[in-house]
């Protein structure tokens, strides 16, 4: 019987030690939220953040270099307006308690 005979996807019928790492997330802005005040960019250990101009608002908006983003969620964490969430290759978010868990061990909260 093959995969699509079971009606499985190749990689629920892969063992779990056999699939490949998920990759990083990615920084990705919501321009909905973002008021560009420029935390992320001040932030961002690798400088892939950068403000550039929007007719959203006066100080424009936040943008991403996903090339260069290492998904290290500082951005993330660090906006006061949750305007930006990680985001997998496969579209799924990180969630926030991710978030929670990665600031209590940057921080020393434990």
């Amino acid at each position: 019987m093959s995969i699509e005979e079971i009606g499985q996807s190749p990689a629920a019928a892969t063992p779990a030690s056999a699939r490949p790492a998920r990759k990083k997330a990615t920084a990705v802005v919501n321009i909905d939220f973002c008021t560009g005040c420029g935390i992320c960019a001040q932030i961002c250990p690798v400088g892939c953040i950068s403000i550039v101009e929007s007719e959203l608002n006066f100080n424009g908006v936040s943008y991403v270099e996903r090339t260069k983003c290492t998904g290290c969620n500082v951005c993330a964490i660090d906006c006061p307006w949750f305007a930006i969430e990680m985001v997998y290759p496969d579209g799924e978010v990180k969630s926030p308690a991710e978030y929670e868990r990665q600031l209590q061990r940057q921080r020393g909260y434990r």
